[in-house]
């Protein structure tokens, strides 16, 4: 059963579809400078980043989540997008001190839920308003605030099995951390979106998953000339309605155009809450009319709207 972040009980809930990978070596944040979105000089051991890896033409590959231990980076992206994204990123790294492993020693786990539990409480005691990554009896705490404060910890299975506030927790399915991630307006990108859409359109500048002062990376003329020209039409956008079939990554959606439908963006991600209304995620042109009525192509008695985010 999915709950929105309201009314979500304290809850363990499953990360699966979400993929750890270690980089280690001494230019580890110096490469990832050169290929990523985010300023790594602003990753700590208290701080993480929200980033995005982008082709030569500034179309998203992968976002992703960075932390730091010690001298190794760490990083968190959906399971599906693994492979395409490390052998991308490995044609670069070929002059570099720097290797990339796929961790499969490390659990990791998202709490969220009741705020006034007393358990969740004392996690959120582990931070100041400083930091939003700390680190205690070899688990890393990541605390994320949206739609509301959730928690990401990482470590040793039986470690994080040991916690009190685990054992406290009841267990969700990966889907309610999407349904949060929606909730959140936060970007889900999976295959095959890949390589299809500059970092804007999936609103990661709202997340301050991208550094505009940087330096240079893969893709940042195109994301700069985008930022600064206006180039970019899109927006990432949750929609809400019903539909009999629930529709697909990539599907494509049709916009009421008085009595016609044209086509209009495609669904990054979807799902069926326990009313059986739909939420969907999708990127659509950005100068949207809030009454704006939409349907799935091919499936006419589908009908969406736009639902406000937090």
């Amino acid at each position: 059963m999915l709950h929105t972040s309201q009314v979500l009980p304290l809850s363990k809930i499953s990360l699966t579809d979400w993929q750890l990978i270690k980089v280690s070596g001494v230019d580890n944040s110096k490469f990832l400078q050169g290929q990523l979105t985010s300023d790594m000089n602003k990753l700590t051991d208290k701080n993480f980043l929200f980033a995005a890896q982008c082709e030569p033409k500034g179309k998203v590959l992968s976002n992703m989540l960075l932390f730091k231990q010690g001298d190794d980076i760490y990083y968190i992206e959906r399971e599906s997008v693994v492979d395409t994204q490390l052998k991308e990123l490995k044609k670069y790294a070929v002059f570099s001190k720097v290797t990339f492993n796929i961790d499969t020693d490390l659990t990791i786990i998202g709490i969220a839920g009741n705020s006034n539990h007393h358990q969740l409480t004392e996690i959120a005691g582990l931070f100041n308003d400083a930091q939003n990554c700390t680190s205690l009896n070899d688990l890393t705490y990541l605390r994320i605030n949206f739609p509301t404060p959730r928690y990401i910890i990482i470590g040793k299975e039986h470690d994080i099995n040991q916690l009190a506030l685990v054992k406290e927790c009841q267990v969700q399915s990966a889907e309610q951390w999407a349904l949060l991630d929606l909730e959140a307006n936060y970007p889900i990108i999976d295959m095959p979106l890949t390589n299809e859409y500059l970092p804007q359109a999936f609103n990661l500048q709202n997340f301050d998953a991208i550094n505009f002062d940087k330096g240079c990376y893969c893709g940042q003329e195109m994301v700069a000339r985008a930022q600064y020209r206006g180039i970019n039409k899109r927006a990432l956008y949750l929609l809400a309605g019903q539909s009999e079939k629930l529709p697909v990554i990539g599907d494509t959606l049709e916009q009421k155009m008085d009595e016609n439908w044209r086509e209009t963006g495609r669904i990054t991600a979807t799902l069926r809450l326990n009313d059986q209304s739909i939420w969907v995620q999708a990127i659509l042109n950005n100068d949207l009319d809030t009454d704006t009525i939409f349907r799935v192509k091919n499936s006419p008695t589908s009908q969406l709207a736009l639902k406000q985010v937090k």
